[in-house]
């Protein structure tokens, strides 16, 4: 089988299994209905914003239909009545601007976003996977035996880089180990940049030697070394990330309309329903967990180093 075969079987695969737990969450809607009808009796509300960055890679319309009935069974567990966009997805945009007027209570955002606004959120209560499913590495590829050693000798070469939910932080950390080697940026110091949304158009190109270096995390990457034992013979890592954790829940600060470790707690036993198991499944989620502040801190410092080299790369630009 050629790659293009490999690839195309990987993604008609996760599309249709995809439908199928999004279906599987509908059939079962219908009997939570009237306890939903009862939540909205009690007359609590809980305003939910959920960024689209961590649905990029799963079928939009299933993304909604599966997080648009779970929502209902939340309803029924709080007996409140979750308010959220009839779009069920925002932009990092909205996030911001919906945050900065309080028009939310509780966010579903990557850590990029939520340092956005962090002055507006409750450092205390934050919810994110347990264990190691809630970390993330991130991996910079090559194909073994390509005379490419060190970092300095992927300067000039063809970059391809995963894009999804998960990998919010992985630009900024590659920047981050290109700025500490005094290579530039990543736009200079690469020939090209290609951004793929498959790990399969990231780690095959570059296993067949049609690219120079793949960005992607260690999660994809084992799982296409799953598929493809040869994979992991014929690549090998030339630089690693610390890991991270990519995205969180977290309520906005002074909010007291409702229990947050009530509302916490219906995350943390997202497993224990038919509904949850099946959004689990669609977006990728593990079982969760209330957590504060300090479980961002090897996130945050990689985005404040970012943020560090781009002032020197400024202030250079500047006295030049």
């Amino acid at each position: 089988m050629n790659h293009k075969n490999q690839a195309r079987e990987i993604e008609a695969g996760a599309a249709t299994s995809s439908r199928r737990h999004a279906l599987a969450v509908m059939l079962g809607a219908l009997g939570w209905l009237p306890g939903a009808l009862a939540a909205a009796e009690t007359g609590k509300t809980v305003r939910l914003a959920i960024s689209d960055s961590l649905v990029s890679d799963v079928n939009i319309n299933d993304a909604r239909a599966a997080m648009t009935i779970w929502l209902k069974r939340v309803s029924v567990d709080l007996k409140v009545v979750v308010d959220f966009s009839s779009k069920v997805f925002d932009t990092a945009e909205d996030i911001v601007r919906r945050a900065r007027s309080g028009q939310f209570d509780v966010v579903a955002l990557n850590v990029v976003e939520y340092r956005q606004i962090a002055e507006t959120l409750d450092p205390t209560q934050i919810v994110s996977e347990t264990g190691a499913a809630a970390l993330e590495e991130y991996l910079l590829l090559v194909k073994r035996n390509k005379g490419i050693q060190h970092l300095g000798d992927l300067r000039g070469r063809r970059l391809l880089t995963l894009k999804g939910p998960r990998m919010g932080l992985a630009t900024p950390w590659l920047s981050n180990v290109l700025d500490e080697g005094r290579f530039g940026q990543t736009e200079q110091f690469f020939d090209s940049v290609i951004v793929e949304t498959k790990a399969s158009r990231v780690v095959l190109p570059l296993f067949f030697g049609q690219a120079d270096a793949g960005l992607t995390s260690k999660r994809s990457f084992d799982m296409m070394c799953e598929l493809n034992p040869q994979v992991g013979k014929e690549l090998i890592t030339i630089a690693g990330s610390p890991p991270m954790i990519p995205w969180v829940f977290a309520f906005r600060k002074n909010y007291h309309d409702l229990s947050q470790a009530s509302f916490a707690k219906v995350y943390s036993n997202l497993h224990t329903s038919v509904s949850g198991r099946q959004l689990s499944t669609l977006f990728q989620i593990g079982e969760l967990t209330v957590r504060d502040i300090s479980c961002l801190a090897s996130a945050l410092s990689v985005l404040d180093a970012a943020d560090r080299a781009r002032a020197r790369r400024g202030a250079g630009t500047r006295k030049g």
